[in-house]
């Protein structure tokens, strides 16, 4: 009876831990599956495009002077003085 139950056990044993190997590898599968699911389907963690603002950070306008305004409208006026000179309707 001794010897039976000894075999048990160990008929046990190896059952059990061929068994945890065996759900080790389904949990192992089934997170890889997740994560090429959420992957696929755009739930991942990562995301493409910019990064939105945190909130409470405010970036600053730039602001331009009234001379540096004038000077571009005078280039711009140039420019377009000089193409219709020579006869061209765009730039």
């Amino acid at each position: 009876m001794i010897r039976q139950a000894k075999s048990f056990h160990i008929l046990y044993n190896f059952f059990m831990t061929d068994t945890d190997a065996i759900l080790t590898e389904l949990i192992d599968q089934r997170d890889r599956l997740t994560a090429a699911i959420q992957a696929l389907s755009g739930n991942g963690t990562t995301k493409r495009g910019r990064p939105k603002k945190e909130a409470g950070t405010h970036t600053r306008t730039r602001t331009m002077s009234a001379a540096a305004k004038k000077r571009i409208s005078d280039a711009a006026k140039a420019r377009w003085a000089k193409a219709k000179k020579e006869g061209k309707n765009s730039l």
